[in-house]
């Protein structure tokens, strides 16, 4: 943005000054053009209708000569000044006795009036008259629009100061969103006051909804622990009843199931929010051990589907988070290429930048992996065969943006999804 409003504001003054320097040295070409051919060639035109109206009248009419004008008349059967003996009738260029001169020659009667003009005192005054004062203007346009751009970057520094200000805020930082704009509100404007108090009273509210969904999280999972502890009780005592019949048996099974994803999942939300709540603490987790560990977690799983699942290590790769952390992101991942895949292969590879698992499972549509990230979203071919509530994904995307990691997926339908993570 800063480099935006700096440029626009650079290419509007080269703009500027590109049309006015164009226009001032179209209108010195002009002033030329006026001064020394259409005013010198209607001054010479002018000279010869009054010198041929006096010859009329008068043959022995003196010719025209002064300091600048010099007349020659070639009676019928006579020659020209040397040099000028061949030239055509009107007007026409040519150096005569060592200098440019303006050659205007008529006819009237058989004889000819040849008027040399010489210009360089016209330039010179086209120069001093024309081409110097518009030269002058110029430069005082340059200067004008010189002093104007400065005053404009001063009005914007403000604005590109605060922009700065935003773009280093960190509002996923514990503790909640720290924005002081004291020292711009001092040193800027009205206008961009009125912006800073209007940016304070965003950031106020965002920090408590953002504080609302940390307690929330963090009370919800305090909450919810209770009954699952319960529900998880009341599984055991009802399984220790060996007499019930094989599909009670089976339900029981579906429940335990589903009291340990409840369970785990729990466990993540309060984990998250009491990581969002704290900073770092600089823990450094092998991410060979982890991916080892929860391929192993659900190894299972991938037999039960018919899956094979294959760990290549191409370097050891250690990552800044607590392993907790790492588990989830990790294990999320691979769970999700297990579950929406059957009898297929999933490969998971280690290299020195992170890890990339590709599966060759369902796959997914352009739309629905644009979607994969959003809570509780799953696609439509994934519903019915696999268990879960679409919020692995999203609690992964939400881990790599507290911790600046990279995730990309890349799915076609029918030939299974590759997740880069880069971290």
């Amino acid at each position: 943005m800063n480099r935006g409003l700096r440029a626009r504001l650079g290419r509007l003054f080269a703009v500027q000054l590109a049309v006015i320097g164009a226009a001032t040295v179209i209108g010195i070409y002009i002033t030329q053009l006026v001064v020394e051919d259409l005013l010198t060639r209607q001054a010479l035109d002018l000279e010869a209708v009054h010198f041929w109206t006096n010859y009329d009248v008068d043959p022995n009419t003196p010719l025209p000569d002064t300091a600048n004008l010099r007349g020659y008349l070639v009676r019928p059967g006579g020659r020209g000044p040397t040099g000028l003996e061949h030239m055509a009738t009107g007007f026409s260029r040519t150096d005569f006795e060592g200098r440019s001169r303006v050659v205007h020659v008529s006819e009237n009667a058989g004889a000819r009036l040849v008027l040399v003009f010489d210009s360089a005192q016209v330039s010179d005054l086209a120069f001093y008259f024309g081409i110097l004062p518009l030269s002058i203007v110029l430069l005082l346009i340059y200067a004008l629009l010189f002093v104007a751009y400065r005053w404009s970057q001063a009005a914007l520094s403000p604005v590109i100061r605060l922009a700065r200000r935003l773009e280093a805020v960190d509002f996923m930082q514990p503790g909640g969103v720290r924005l002081d704009l004291a020292d711009l509100a001092q040193s800027g404007d009205a206008e961009v006051a009125t912006m800073i108090e209007a940016l304070a009273s965003f950031t106020s509210r965002l920090d408590a909804a953002i504080e609302r969904e940390r307690v929330f999280t963090r009370d919800a999972g305090h909450e919810l622990r209770t009954p699952v502890a319960v529900f998880k009780g009341s599984l055991d005592l009802l399984e220790r009843d060996r007499s019930r019949p094989p599909a009670d048996r089976d339900a029981l099974a579906r429940m335990r199931r589903t009291v340990a994803e409840m369970e785990s999942l729990l466990e993540t939300l309060l984990l998250l929010a009491r990581v969002e709540a704290e900073p770092a603490n600089g823990e450094v987790t092998s991410l060979n051990q982890v991916a080892t560990e929860e391929i192993d977690a659900l190894r299972a799983l991938a037999e039960a589907r018919g899956n094979r699942v294959q760990l290549t290590m191409d370097a050891d790769r250690d990552v800044s988070a607590p392993k907790q952390i790492l588990r989830i992101v990790v294990g999320n991942v691979l769970r999700n290429g297990v579950s929406f895949t059957r009898e297929g292969k999933i490969d998971v590879r280690i290299h020195a930048d992170g890890m990339t698992v590709t599966d060759t499972g369902i796959g997914m549509s352009s739309e629905e992996l644009g979607n994969a990230f959003e809570a509780f979203y799953r696609a439509d071919a994934a519903r019915g065969g696999t268990p879960g509530h679409g919020l692995g994904l999203a609690i992964v995307n939400r881990i790599v943006k507290r911790y600046g990691w990279t995730i990309r997926a890349r799915s076609r339908p029918g030939e299974g999804t590759t997740v880069d993570l880069e971290f």
